[in-house]
C-alpha cells in the first residue's frame, strides 16, 4: 500500500509476500494484484496501449487456480526430473505418529490442538537454543484442515506450516501484551498466545481483552517483562495487519532477537523427538509439551 502511494505513476503493482490471493484491487488509483503461493494460482496483466499515443487504454488482472484443467509441462518436468524425485524423497520422510486428530479451528483466547502443538514446538526448538520463553503467539494456515490421526511425513508438516518463518523473542510488559492481543482480535487475523490464559467480552473491532493470567490462572507481575515467541511473518506485522505489534518490536526496550530457528523445522524435530504425539491438555500448554 505504501508502495502505491510513493508511485502513483506505476500501472499495475505485482506483489508476492503475504501468501495470500489478491486476484484484482485498486489501491490509491493503481493495479494491485497477487497470485498467491506454491503456483497454487497463476497470474495475469493484460494492458492496453494506443499504439500511435502509446497511452494506457485499459488495464486488467486476474488469477487462475491452477486445477485439473491444466496439465504439467512436460518440458519443464523433463528438466526437473532428477530435482523433483529428490523433493519427494525428502517429503516422504517418516517423522513420526500422531495419537489422535488435532483440531485446527480456535477462537479467540481458546486456542486449537493443533496451535498448541506449534506452539510447543517452538518452545522446545528454543530450549535446545538456551532460550526459555513464557508464550508464544502463533496461529494455524488452513484452520478448514483438522490434522488427522496416523503417521506422519515431512510432507504433512509442509501441509500445516507451508511457509519459511524464523522465530523471533521479545520481553513484553502485561500492558503491551494486552495491546498486541487486542490488536490481533480487532484485525480477524486468528492468533492465539500459547502459555496465558486470554479472556475476551465484544466482537470484532469491539473485543477487549477483560482477563490476561498465566496458564493455570496464576496472576501476572505487573512489574515484570514476559518473553514472547512470534514467528518472523507476524513480528513484521503479518502484511500490515499487526502495525502496533511491528513499532512496538522496533523499539530497544523490548530486546527483539532473531534465532536461527524455523517453525517447520521445529514442528518436523518435534515429531522426530516425541515418536508418539499426543494432545496436550495440562493447565501450562508450554510447559506439558517438553
Amino acid at each position: 500500500m505504501a508502495l502505491t502511494s510513493e508511485f502513483p505513476e506505476t500501472a499495475v503493482f505485482i506483489a508476492g509476500h503475504t501468501h495470500q490471493i489478491i486476484p484484482s484491487r485498486i489501491t490509491n488509483g493503481v493495479l494491485f494484484t497477487q497470485a498467491d503461493h506454491f503456483g497454487i494460482h497463476v497470474g495475469r496483466v493484460d494492458l492496453l496501449f494506443d499504439r500511435n499515443s502509446k497511452k494506457l487504454l485499459h488495464r486488467e488482472a486476474v488469477c487462475e487456480f491452477m486445477d485439473n484443467r491444466f496439465s504439467l509441462d512436460p518440458a519443464v518436468i523433463s528438466r526437473a526430473k532428477s530435482q523433483l524425485a529428490e523433493s519427494d524423497a525428502a517429503l516422504a520422510q517418516p517423522i513420526g505418529e500422531l495419537a489422535e486428530t488435532f483440531r485446527a479451528r480456535s477462537r479467540p483466547g481458546e486456542p486449537s490442538d493443533v496451535e498448541i502443538l506449534i506452539g510447543a514446538a517452538i518452545v522446545e526448538a528454543l530450549r535446545e537454543c538456551s532460550v526459555a520463553v513464557d508464550g508464544v503467539m502463533h496461529g494455524v494456515f488452513d484452520e478448514k484442515r483438522d490434522f488427522a490421526a496416523g503417521p506422519k511425513t515431512v510432507n504433512d508438516i509442509w501441509n500445516i506450516l507451508p511457509y519459511e518463518n524464523y522465530i523471533v523473542t521479545a520481553e513484553l510488559s502485561p500492558d503491551e501484551i494486552k495491546m498486541i492481543m487486542e490488536e490481533v482480535y480487532a484485525s480477524h487475523e486468528k492468533r492465539n498466545l500459547l502459555g496465558f490464559e486470554v479472556r475476551t467480552k465484544g466482537r470484532g473491532y469491539d473485543r477487549h481483552v477483560i482477563s490476561l493470567t498465566l496458564d493455570g490462572g496464576r496472576p501476572l507481575d505487573r512489574a515484570k517483562k514476559y518473553v514472547i515467541a512470534f514467528n518472523t511473518f507476524d513480528s513484521r506485522s503479518a502484511g500490515h495487519h499487526f502495525m502496533k505489534l511491528r513499532a512496538l518490536l522496533e523499539t530497544p526496550s523490548v530486546d527483539c532477537i532473531l534465532h536461527p530457528v524455523q517453525t517447520r523445522d521445529a514442528l518436523i524435530d518435534y515429531f522426530r523427538r516425541h515418536k508418539i504425539v499426543h494432545k496436550i491438555t495440562a493447565a501450562n500448554h508450554l510447559a506439558s509439551a517438553a
